[in-house]
């Protein structure tokens, strides 16, 4: 039966070029032989992953998702390419930009930013200029709070915070294409390395976090525990390698019972 990996780009997949280009051809052969669906789940914009692919060594993927999980697309992946429309519509029912921008109001530091990664669906900020980077996110949070069955708060890296539709992120997105395509969802494997792949983690059962990923990442693995998430102890592309070796997706090491 198939395995569908999904999985972030910059720290998780980039970072070694001699890795990635290692996994990246074992990627091809697992696809071309219908084993493997792989899916690129990223904060970048589909621009971005092309550029990717042609340039950095991504591996050629079956569908890209962008901007943190609020844009799906598919094939063929072209700069003018847009994003699937039935989660576009979805998402949109709940989200209102004035609103999401209103509960940033006021908070010495804040930076927005640039236009390309602020969208209709998500609003993003650069939190490192304010004095406390943390307790600014948790304002945010307190503000949204009231909000949740429409809005969302990712943080992470100790900089970046998006504010999303409460129905999207990386993991939802993820477990609607799955169903949209008719995947196992008891056979996905997702790998990432910060805290906006955290929703990845949570929404399906078999995860690897590589040995660079951020703190806020490395709790939520110990809090799920081994059997749901693999710890590996190589970085970048090599780690996600390690882990999907030990679930037995790529071979190399017996399956994970």
């Amino acid at each position: 039966m198939r395995w569908t990996v999904a999985s972030d780009v910059d720290g998780t997949l980039t970072g070694d070029r001699t890795s990635l280009d290692r996994l990246a051809a074992r990627f091809r052969q697992r696809r071309a032989a219908g084993d493997v669906y792989l899916i690129v789940s990223t904060g970048r914009r589909l621009e971005q992953v092309i550029g990717g692919i042609l340039e950095e060594g991504l591996p050629e993927p079956d569908a890209v998702i962008c901007q943190v999980g609020t844009e799906i697309y598919l094939p063929p992946f072209t700069k003018g390419s847009r994003p699937m429309e039935a989660w576009r519509a979805r998402l949109a029912e709940q989200y209102r930009r004035d609103e999401a921008l209103s509960f940033l109001a006021g908070i010495d530091g804040l930076v927005m930013q640039p236009d390309q990664y602020n969208t209709e669906l998500k609003t993003s900020c650069y939190l490192d200029e304010c004095p406390k980077p943390d307790e600014a996110a948790q304002v945010v949070r307190d503000r949204v709070r009231v909000h949740a069955d429409r809005y969302q708060v990712v943080w992470s890296s100790g900089r970046d915070l998006d504010l999303l539709p409460a129905a999207s992120g990386k993991g939802k997105a993820i477990r609607f294409l799955v169903e949209h395509v008719g995947l196992d969802p008891d056979r996905v494997v997702v790998a990432g390395d910060t805290g906006n792949d955290a929703s990845m983690f949570l929404e399906f059962g078999k995860g690897i976090v590589v040995a660079n990923a951020q703190p806020e990442l490395l709790e939520l693995a110990q809090s799920l525990g081994a059997h749901r998430v693999y710890r590996a102890g190589q970085r970048y592309a090599a780690g996600v390698e390690e882990g999907l070796e030990h679930y037995g997706v790529l071979d190399g090491a017996a399956p994970a019972r």
